[in-house]
């Protein structure tokens, strides 16, 4: 089920600063716009996105939301975390007005003064971002090897992720060697999901569906027919469809596979279906792959297809892992530490945007020693007044 892509939200707002006209940070003096109460900078401090070349690090799909209304509304985006190019620590982003200022935002080609939190520093006085994470399991035969170290991994991974700061629940979806969704359990805490991994042993974890609305989970993946062959991408369709995902959160897909993507020239379950944000809004999440398969298989669209491809263009993470899944642990993958370190960017004076036409949003990366640039677009809706 599509959510807009940003829904108003009778939310309190949250000042990220002390109130008042000018607020100093050291040598740094953020400025207000006149009647400007939130503490957000103004966007006469703000300067244009910077000019980058040669992306050294990738921006993931963000969730946006509203703060507050009509004339006090503040936009918020929700961003999982941004890793430093050429290295694997997580940066912090700091927003206008403030030294070392590493991240900008543009709606229309107009910059936004922009206030940022980053999660890794919270200590409570923020609202966490919320996430839904979505865990697409190939159980076909060749998978055998796998499927016990995933289902464990998978229980250590979400219950790691359960026990910390984060507000999350999980779902999963498992799809087979014949082109068919096979299992499902809707979105749930780590307990449950646990229950319904260890009902049984191997590629059978991920077989059957369960919960409560089990039955209709079940007619829905009857109705998608059969590709033929394993496709991550109509799993992933499939779980955008029929989970309960939670309005303005993180949605995050994990797709575990050893083999190519085969959506038998359906476009909808096709790799290059997420390439465009026509097709994949920047709310229906990233999608993250775990791929334990030859690397050097060929990319064919439309019959057989790199599956990973389907992360680069959301903005995931890929992990290649050997056939027995001996050399990974989920909570060494990328997406663990994209989560914790996750960020809210604020801006306002957003009137003129609030007529339920799309606005291109532009965000942009730049750290000052010029070593991390990534530069990503993306159609936002903000609603009306």
């Amino acid at each position: 089920m599509r959510r807009n892509i940003l829904s108003m939200a009778a939310l309190a707002v949250a000042a990220a600063f002390t109130l008042t006209s000018c607020l100093s940070d050291g040598d740094d003096t953020i400025v207000l716009e006149d009647g400007n109460t939130t503490g957000i900078p103004g966007d006469d401090q703000a300067g244009p996105n910077p000019t980058i070349d040669n992306q050294t690090t990738t921006i993931p799909n963000i969730t946006t939301t509203l703060e507050g209304d009509g004339s006090t509304a503040i936009a918020r985006i929700d961003m999982t975390g941004v890793q430093e190019g050429g290295g694997y620590d997580w940066l912090r982003l700091v927003g206008t007005g403030q030294g070392g200022q590493n991240v900008w935002v543009e709606v229309d080609g107009k910059p936004k003064g922009i206030a940022v939190v980053n999660n890794a520093d919270n200590e409570g006085s923020q609202t966490m971002p919320k996430i839904d994470l979505v865990f697409c399991v190939d159980n076909s035969g060749s998978m055998s090897e796998e499927a016990d170290a995933i289902a464990r991994d998978i229980v250590n991974w979400a219950n790691l992720l359960q026990n910390s700061s984060l507000d999350i629940r999980f779902g999963c979806v498992g799809y087979s060697m014949w082109g068919e969704i096979s299992g499902a359990i809707n979105m749930t805490d780590a307990n449950t999901l646990s229950d319904y991994l260890n009902r049984t042993t191997g590629t059978s974890r991920t077989v059957g569906f369960a919960g409560a609305d089990a039955d209709e989970l079940e007619a829905a993946a009857n109705s998608l027919g059969s590709t033929g062959d394993e496709c991550g991408g109509q799993a992933i369709a499939y779980a955008n469809d029929n989970m309960d995902f939670r309005t303005g959160a993180n949605r995050i897909y994990v797709n575990f596979t050893d083999e190519p993507n085969y959506p038998d020239r359906n476009d909808r379950w096709s790799t290059e279906f997420f390439k465009s944000q026509t097709n994949w809004s920047a709310a229906q999440g990233t999608v993250h792959t775990v791929f334990s398969g030859s690397k050097s298989i060929s990319h064919n669209v439309g019959t057989s297809e790199q599956p990973w491809r389907i992360s680069e263009y959301t903005g995931g993470t890929v992990l290649y892992a050997d056939a027995d899944f001996s050399n990974v642990t989920l909570a060494s993958l990328p997406v663990t530490g994209a989560m914790q370190n996750s960020y809210i960017i604020r801006f306002t004076n957003i009137g003129e945007f609030l007529d339920g036409q799309p606005h291109l949003v532009k965000i942009t990366i730049l750290s000052p020693d010029g070593k991390t640039k990534a530069e990503r677009t993306f159609y936002v809706t903000f609603g009306t007044v």
